[in-house]
């Protein structure tokens, strides 16, 4: 009972910088997924296009995929010191294989038929990747999100 009442202590004292330092883990945490979003999801398209690209990527990815975590940010803080921007770094290179394999994956596996009745309707290659392919694969691809 006495840790309870220690607890409410602590909070009810210092919660303004709890609640402050959790906004700012948070924002971090956004920010890495995000920009990975943004790198992730055009290079998922990518080599979805060109097929013998995707070995490529996805084995740089898996290689970046299989450093431990401690390790990444002891190298990353050698070359950009410590900071949130290290973290957000870190976050972004963890977050790119889900995001690329699974946008690969959503935008492979949408069945031909669909991309053929895009094109006879006279869709042009970017209208049918963004009124076709992408809400079709757009499931699989928050998965990777």
């Amino acid at each position: 009972m006495e840790v309870l009442q220690q607890l409410w202590t602590y909070y009810s004292q210092n919660g303004s910088y709890v609640l402050g330092e959790f906004y700012r883990h948070f924002l971090m945490s956004a920010y890495g997924v995000l920009f990975a979003a943004v790198v992730g999801i055009p290079v998922g398209i990518f080599i979805a296009r060109y097929r013998k690209i995707s070995k490529w990527v996805f084995s740089i990815t898996n290689v970046i995929q299989t450093i431990p975590a401690l390790a990444m940010l002891a190298v990353l803080m050698l070359v950009m010191g410590l900071g949130a921007n290290t973290v957000i770094l870190s976050l972004f290179l963890y977050s790119l294989l889900p995001i690329i394999r699974n946008t690969y994956t959503g935008i492979v596996s949408i069945e031909h038929a669909y991309l053929e009745s895009g094109k006879a309707m006279g869709m042009t290659k970017f209208q049918v990747l963004r009124m076709v392919e992408l809400p079709l694969a757009l499931s699989v691809i928050m998965a990777g999100l």
